[in-house]
């Protein structure tokens, strides 16, 4: 049977074909398990990043990279429109103005993996983020990728689950 990319729905034993704009929406990703895992990556001569295999899917329809508090964070293109609309949102509410939100969106640079699953880091970024050696680690952060530099104090202090969350974890949630 050829596939048409149209879903079908079971209506009394019976097969109905639908449209794929009339096929249920599949379930949104949770944002804690958008983006997971750690590992120590190298940045090329040419600023471009070589990212894990399952961070890169979610970025092939592209994402946006910015720093924030000195880390290098990427989200993929819906996590970051939605990001826009809540910023807005509290412009709107009085409690941001449209200056802050400018300042961010003019620091946001968009990002696509290549063939090999690469993105490239800005040399404005890599600086503002530290990420000036060639070794850096590449964190899933639930609804967004962290980019921090390869250092002692990151190495351990960064990684380790705290004693907080064990706790939380070992007595229920």
């Amino acid at each position: 049977m050829a596939e048409t990319g149209a879903a079908t729905e079971e209506r009394s034993g019976a097969t109905a074909l639908m449209s794929p704009a009339a096929a249920p929406d599949p379930a949104p990703v949770h944002a804690a398990s958008q983006f997971r895992g750690k590992g120590e990556y190298a940045i090329d001569d040419k600023g471009r990043l070589t990212l894990p295999v399952q961070m890169r899917k979610a970025l092939l329809g592209g994402g946006s990279l910015v720093v924030l508090d000195g880390r290098a964070v990427i989200w993929d293109e819906p996590t970051y429109q939605r990001a826009v609309d809540a910023l807005n949102a509290r412009v709107a509410a009085g409690e941001l103005t449209s200056t802050q939100v400018r300042r961010f969106l003019s620091s946001t640079h968009p990002v696509s993996p290549d063939s090999q699953g690469r993105i490239v880091i800005p040399h404005p970024v890599r600086i503002e983020a530290r990420l000036t050696e060639r070794d850096v680690l590449v964190l899933g952060a639930g609804p967004r990728i962290e980019i921090v530099p390869v250092t002692e104090a990151v190495l351990e202090a960064g990684l380790a689950v705290d004693d907080a969350v064990i706790e939380v974890l070992d007595h229920g949630f």
